[in-house]
């Protein structure tokens, strides 16, 4: 499953880079069902619930001059995946690619909610998270 989207950015990329580089602000806002977040670095662990059953996330982020999270999903079986960030302008682009446990339910029941959940409050909460970090 390949998932390309947009959104029109109203901050600049080295703060909004800075920002969505940190696991910690991205994976539970793109995966709301990821309860426990551990950060070391750039590795992230996330434990949850998701289709009425346990799963493990765990994965690496890539900083250049893109922001890729490459991760694997641990639940009985095993899918892997990544999400990427661009910039093009003023614009960031989102693609999400993912494969293996779960895709079939994922695509079917969450990706577009979740997706679109992540990218309508992007702008709000990265002035939030600015704010907060003073950036």
């Amino acid at each position: 499953m390949e998932i390309t989207k947009s959104v029109k950015l109203e901050h600049g990329w080295d703060a909004t880079s800075t920002i969505l580089s940190d696991p910690r602000f991205v994976i539970p806002r793109m995966f709301p069902v990821v309860k426990e977040l551990t950060v070391n670095g750039s590795e992230f662990v996330g434990k949850g619930r998701y289709a009425m059953r346990d799963f493990e996330m765990s994965g690496t982020v890539f900083k250049g001059v893109d922001i890729r999270y490459v991760f694997q999903i641990k639940s009985g079986g095993i899918g892997t995946g990544k999400l990427v960030f661009t910039q093009n302008g003023d614009t960031l682009i989102l693609k999400f690619e993912y494969e293996g446990v779960f895709e079939r339910t994922f695509s079917l029941m969450s990706r577009d909610r979740w997706i679109n959940g992540f990218l309508e409050k992007l702008n709000e909460e990265i002035r939030l998270e600015r704010i907060k970090r003073k950036i």
